[in-house]
């Protein structure tokens, strides 16, 4: 990843200590960006992720005996598009002739970068971005939507409620990452970790177990990569600060950058 070098609007974050919580890959490629803005980047992972490769298979049979004119495949993260070419080794020929669909610009350049670019990229990274974008698109007669085990169900609600078949394929899942972090813990508890970066619903409930204190997870600032995970991580008692503007990592930052210009 390259970025660009630390300019003077970015220099609220220089030298401040920012806690990463992805997974132990996604929190080093993270952390390249954090550094563009002279900030110190902390791993503390919570995040593992099982890839669900029967569930995978299964909904690659089905998807085969589909009407490739008249289906969308979706996939709503970059991590779902990695577990499903992980489990197949034809990704580009499987999915040749479908209109594939990526919720967010990340989840597209997962795609393009195993040579299967989305026809389809929602203006708004989530579900109810896609279905805005649906609105403005001739509609599938029938839809693949593989994502993480757990989500909402705003668009296979919609789905149903056109008429239109759906098959919800479950291609991964997120378990807590349970490796000890005692410096990081330490340095939570002394107040030395000046802000968190939370990237979504899970990502919160996890930090906050391994944080194993409500209290000490809240002393960062909370940055939310979203509303949607804003609203998630204060039902489980975090006093969310920042809130990005377009749900990006950089977003995350630039906001954090913004919060720390206040007196």
């Amino acid at each position: 990843m390259l970025c660009k070098p630390m300019t003077p609007a970015m220099q609220n974050l220089h030298a401040k200590n920012i806690l990463l919580t992805r997974t132990s890959e996604q929190n080093k490629k993270t952390a390249v960006l954090v550094k563009s803005y002279g900030a110190h980047p902390l791993l503390f992972p919570c995040l593992d992720i099982e890839y669900l490769n029967d569930h995978i298979q299964t909904g690659i049979t089905k998807l085969k005996q589909s009407h490739i004119g008249t289906t969308d495949v979706i996939f709503s993260s970059s991590n779902g598009v990695f577990a499903v070419a992980a489990s197949i080794t034809n990704f580009t020929q499987i999915f040749s002739g479908f209109r594939i669909v990526a919720i967010g610009t990340k989840t597209a350049e997962a795609l393009k970068t195993i040579g299967c670019p989305a026809h389809v990229i929602p203006n708004e990274a989530s579900q109810l971005g896609l279905i805005e974008s649906y609105k403005q698109l001739a509609l599938p007669k029938q839809v693949f939507f593989f994502r993480a085990e757990e989500g909402s169900d705003a668009l296979t609600n919609y789905l149903t409620a056109r008429n239109i078949a759906w098959s919800l394929v479950p291609a991964y899942r997120t378990h807590c990452n349970t490796s000890p972090a005692p410096e990081i813990l330490q340095q939570l508890k002394n107040g030395a970790i000046d802000a968190v970066l939370l990237g979504s619903a899970k990502t919160a409930l996890f930090y906050i177990q391994k944080a194993q204190n409500l209290n000490l997870a809240n002393k960062p600032v909370i940055v939310a990569m979203s509303p949607h995970v804003a609203q998630a991580a204060d039902k489980l008692g975090l006093a969310v600060q920042v809130i990005a503007q377009r749900p990006s990592f950089k977003a995350m930052l630039d906001a954090l950058n913004q919060y720390f210009t206040r007196p």
